[in-house]
């Protein structure tokens, strides 16, 4: 970098760093912006601004330096670096933007537990601003990274509900259970059928999973009275099945055999 007639950046550098030693901080600052101001790219210098004003207890002035070396850093592809800036600055003063900023760098990084935690800090304070929509944006980003992710998906459905939008809730509540229960987690699908029914208690779809749920378990009580409150059990040949084996296993045979008969009558199944 060709700098301006008569600028000496080595002399400038040194007296900079005299200063510090001194103790005498705005001085330095003072000698390290002459620099900057002849070589704007410098990001070293800008950094080490951004430190000296932290120390004297300037955090605009601080976050500004290293937001703007974070930027360069990104810009020429050192995600790393940028990340360590990013990270530097959250620590003195965070921001939805910075944090966002951070997330998004982990991202292309491949480091998605990183910026997960970024997005759910976010989320969680769209949430507490009452910005709904804005936290819908976040989970669905962060499901982008990790779609298997039941405990996001859930909070997304929440979200739904408290817009309004009870058929996205649905949809998600839904296939969360489903996976829960595919992978034995019959207590959290059990916790996720029992919202879903808030929403529609007379849901057939929520009480016959809840049904098979309990069974699962080992709940014939609890299989049973689900089970029952079906309103159109009948055209499900998996409920009156599981609701059949549930009545064998209490005992009640008569029950049971009146459920065989109309598997075989209606389903020409047993």
């Amino acid at each position: 970098m060709a700098f301006g007639f008569g600028f000496n950046k080595q002399k400038v550098l040194s007296a900079a760093e005299k200063f510090v030693q001194q103790g005498k901080l705005p001085n330095a600052i003072a000698e390290y912006e002459k620099i900057l101001k002849n070589d704007p790219k410098d990001l070293t210098v800008m950094n080490t601004i951004g430190d000296l004003y932290a120390r004297v207890g300037n955090n605009d002035k601080a976050v500004e330096c290293f937001k703007s070396v974070g930027d360069a850093y990104a810009s020429q592809g050192f995600t790393v670096k940028a990340i360590a800036m990013y990270k530097k600055l959250g620590k003195l003063k965070s921001s939805l933007e910075s944090v966002l900023r951070l997330a998004e760098l982990y991202t292309q990084q491949g480091l998605f537990n990183d910026a997960r935690a970024q997005y759910l800090q976010v989320a969680e304070e769209f949430l507490r601003e009452g910005q709904l929509e804005q936290a819908v944006r976040i989970f669905q980003k962060t499901l982008e990274m990790d779609p298997e992710n039941v405990a996001m998906r859930t909070r997304l459905a929440e979200v739904y509900v408290r817009l309004n939008k009870k058929t996205e809730a649905w949809q998600i509540f839904s296939a969360a259970a489903e996976t829960l229960r595919a992978k034995g987690q019959l207590e959290a699908a059990e916790e996720i059928l029992q919202r879903m029914l808030k929403l529609d208690p007379g849901s057939s779809y929520a009480l016959l999973m809840r049904g098979r749920t309990a069974f699962d378990s080992g709940d014939m009580a609890g299989a049973i009275s689900h089970l029952e409150k079906v309103a159109d059990l009948d055209s499900s040949p998996d409920g009156l099945r599981t609701l059949m084996q549930a009545y064998l296993q209490s005992g009640r045979v008569a029950d049971a055999g009146a459920l065989a008969t109309k598997l075989l009558s209606v389903h020409n199944d047993v």
